[in-house]
């Protein structure tokens, strides 16, 4: 795909839209343009109650890209504008367009007919992978096997770990500050951790030294990587377990990643969790835990409902 970038315009009508609605209002257009063969567009357009109105704007292939999304509401001038630097599959923007009630001469409301234009500035399309092992990456391997030089140990349980500081906070700046404050992990040189198994953290400190992790782990230890990368901030290593885990996903354990992730900042991974858990849809409201989950989650059932009519 070519980095040039390239503009993208669609309008599109919307009808009998009554003002001041107390039950949610739900539109879908969908488009494709010539400038990018392949890329189908699909908007979902609500307004879950009163007068604001929700833009879900949802593209397949799912392979990332940044864009530019606008959404402007020809009758009323009124815009809003997104810029998506990693836009993998559904982009929602939350329009503050009033839908202005229309009343006739008697004092009653008139349905409303609006003219939306989407316009989107396609800049590049990157797809993301597993880091490349840099030729640095080969060298620091060599201090994760022997680790020669080592100036800090990482202590889980019985388990010393030697490791680098200047690895450790090149990669993290939760470490960085550890290091640079007067606390005691600094001055001795040991950071003794007891929320953490040996197994997870030797993982994270693989990928601080060599920028991969081979091989790739079962669902259950990418959510404890998770874990740890979002605890210590090391966020190439939260973006790979994003990646990693929304290719692992099946209807055994969907509901059980989308609980363990949901105090997380993981917006891409829950959109693919959402996403999946629309296209199954059917065998997901049969599952015994998702009526459990609902209750947990309450936030997620609109966005499940939106995906499940896109997806139809």
């Amino acid at each position: 795909m070519s980095q040039k970038n390239i503009q993208i315009k669609h309008c599109w009508q919307i009808g009998n839209i009554e003002g001041n609605n107390t039950r949610p209002i739900y539109y879908f257009n969908s488009f494709e343009s010539d400038s990018i063969p392949g890329v189908k567009f699909e908007i979902f357009f609500s307004i879950p109650r009163g007068n604001k109105c929700i833009a879900v704007i949802s593209k397949k292939p799912c392979d990332p890209v940044s864009a530019i999304i606008r959404i402007q509401s020809l009758s009323t001038d009124e815009s809003v504008q997104f810029h998506v630097t990693r836009w993998i599959n559904d982009c929602t923007l939350k329009c503050d367009f009033e839908i202005r009630p229309r009343r006739n001469s008697h004092g009653r409301s008139l349905p409303l007919l609006l003219l939306f234009q989407c316009d989107i500035t396609w800049h590049s399309l990157k797809k993301l992978q597993q880091p490349i092992v840099s030729n640095i990456h080969g060298q620091l391997k060599n201090f994760l096997i022997a680790p020669d030089l080592s100036d800090m140990t990482i202590v889980i349980g019985e388990k010393e770990i030697s490791v680098h500081q200047i690895i450790l906070a090149a990669y993290s700046p939760v470490f960085s500050a550890m290091f640079k404050a007067d606390m005691m992990e600094s001055a001795n040189k040991r950071i003794v951790m007891t929320d953490t198994e040996v197994e997870i953290m030797e993982k994270v400190i693989e990928f601080m030294y060599t920028g991969v992790i081979v091989p790739i782990p079962d669902y259950d230890a990418l959510l404890s990587i998770l874990e740890v990368a979002d605890m210590y901030e090391i966020m190439d290593l939260k973006e790979l377990c994003e990646q990693k885990l929304s290719e692992q996903v099946t209807l055994e354990n969907v509901l059980y990643i989308f609980d363990r992730v949901s105090l997380f900042e993981v917006p891409h991974l829950k959109k693919a969790l959402i996403s999946f858990m629309a296209q199954k849809k059917l065998e997901i409201i049969e599952l015994d835990d998702f009526a459990v989950f609902l209750r947990k989650k309450p936030d997620s059932l609109l966005e499940f409902v939106i995906r499940s009519i896109l997806s139809h």
